[in-house]
């Protein structure tokens, strides 16, 4: 019994076998080098991942799943959104510039006493805000702070986790991004100290770099 039918036309082999030796090699490999580029192109046209890279203000890259959908958000570089059925709400990853003002040392120094101010402006943008904690933060070669809190979307329970930073090297730099986490229980997210260890927001978060390469990234 024929694997191909009929009606179908002959194989690329019963095409080829009146040609000479070389000829149906050179068919062949072509039609190999064919089928590995068509899978390389499927293979990346059904990758679970985006990779995103913002030049300007600030130059960063990060990596984000399927499940996030860009958004309009005022003031942001990046904005992503992740909902459930029904469009229900339940994560935000969201990057907005951050401009420190002229400091003296290190910024290890000056973060801190940013971040009192910081958080003062972010108050009145989530309604019931209670901060709970802060402290020194690293993601790959950003350095920075981070602040963490709580809040209510409507009568759901809202996490928020903000780190404020900047590049590693050079010292002095004052130009760097807010990164601003939000999430909810229904996303799985039991408090807002385990924002961004497991989850939608896990890739972003750790992915997430200074400069254009991804060299020495998490994920």
């Amino acid at each position: 019994m024929p694997v191909i039918k009929a009606e179908y036309g002959p194989t690329l082999p019963q095409l080829l076998a009146p040609r000479p030796p070389a000829v149906r090699a050179g068919a062949a490999a072509l039609a190999g080098a064919i089928l590995l580029a068509a899978a390389l192109i499927a293979l990346t046209s059904r990758a679970d991942a985006t990779e995103v890279l913002v030049r300007a203000p600030v130059t960063f890259n990060l990596i984000h799943g399927k499940q996030w959908d860009p958004v309009q958000r005022r003031g942001a570089l990046v904005a992503l959104r992740n909902t459930g059925k029904g469009g229900l709400f339940l994560d935000a990853y969201t990057i907005r510039e951050l401009r420190l003002p002229s400091y003296r040392g290190v910024v290890s120094g000056t973060l801190p006493v940013y971040a009192d101010s910081y958080v003062r402006r972010i108050r009145g943008r989530y309604k019931a805000f209670e901060q709970l904690g802060e402290g020194r933060a690293r993601i790959n070669n950003a350095i920075g702070y981070e602040v963490t809190f709580r809040a209510r979307l409507g009568t759901r329970r809202l996490y928020g986790r903000h780190y404020l930073l900047v590049e590693e090297e050079p010292d002095g730099v004052r130009r760097g991004v807010v990164l601003e986490l939000e999430s909810t229980p229904a996303a799985g997210t039991p408090s807002a100290v385990d924002i961004g260890n497991h989850g939608a927001l896990k890739t972003p978060l750790r992915s997430f770099r200074f400069g254009e390469s991804r060299e020495g990234g998490t994920a």
